[in-house]
């Protein structure tokens, strides 16, 4: 019974955040749809919905962060030691799914992730940069990892939340493409949590992941290996490869 009554605190202490930003997101739709403005790029109504999310959410997480007293290591917000290594790790891991999916069926099977790709490229280098890379991050990163992840940890242990938390984050992508993607990603980030205890940490690696898939990969890497399975396949497994040995190079290290 205590499992139970423990398993369901977990996932509503979970929830609430990923409601919180829903309604934000919503609120922000509806005012542009009253002024009878209407964006071009859905990026463009989620960007004030994420910052407004993380404003609300900043006071839950420093009192949690204060009742915790150890489960984090350090609350200020500081550049992350090996800040390079995670960067590297977030831009390889993001080319690496990417690359892996772009090779099953899935994209054909629901193509609703072209529209969603389609949303995020239509609003333009700075919006992207801004938004998608580096504020919307601050809001999924305090939802899913600095009050959701270490919510769960509160009550279980790091693998079945890391799986937990990982699972919210797939499905609160909206499709099947992007959320098998998101949920792996998802496990790493929760990973890189669980390590550093920080949420800047997690939220450097997140935005080096949206950057090496909207830049790197899309930007850079896509109009040279179009149409060349070969060379596509020797990325994903480098890529892969430089992803492995950045995870093995945290499992050695001590933060402590």
């Amino acid at each position: 019974m205590d499992r139970i009554r423990s398993a369901i605190r977990a996932v509503l202490k979970t929830i609430y955040p990923l409601m919180i930003y829903y309604m934000s997101v919503f609120a922000f739709t509806e005012i542009y749809r009253t002024a009878g403005i209407f964006p071009e790029s859905t990026v463009t109504a989620i960007l004030p919905g994420a910052v407004l999310t993380a404003g609300i959410l900043w006071f839950p997480y420093k009192r949690d962060w204060i009742l915790r007293q150890g489960l984090v290591k350090d609350f200020r917000l500081k550049v992350p030691d090996q800040w390079d290594h995670l960067v590297i790790l977030g831009i390889s891991s993001s080319i690496a799914g990417n690359l892996l999916l772009g090779f099953t069926p899935l994209a054909s099977w629901f193509p609703a992730v072209e529209e969603a790709v389609g949303e995020i490229a239509d609003a333009g280098f700075w919006l992207q940069l801004i938004g998608v890379c580096l504020i919307i991050p601050v809001a999924e990163e305090l939802v899913f990892r600095g009050i959701g992840y270490l919510s769960l940890r509160d009550e279980m242990k790091a693998v079945p939340a890391a799986i937990f938390s990982a699972t919210f984050f797939g499905l609160f992508h909206g499709n099947v493409v992007q959320g098998i993607y998101a949920a792996g990603l998802g496990l790493l980030l929760a990973f890189v949590m669980e390590k550093y205890r920080s949420l800047t940490a997690a939220w450097l690696v997140h935005a080096a992941m949206n950057i090496g898939s909207v830049y790197v990969l899309n930007g850079i890497l896509m109009p040279a290996i179009a149409n060349r399975p070969a060379l596509s396949g020797l990325i994903a497994v480098l890529t892969l490869g430089i992803a492995a040995a950045e995870v093995r190079r945290l499992q050695r290290t001590d933060f402590y």
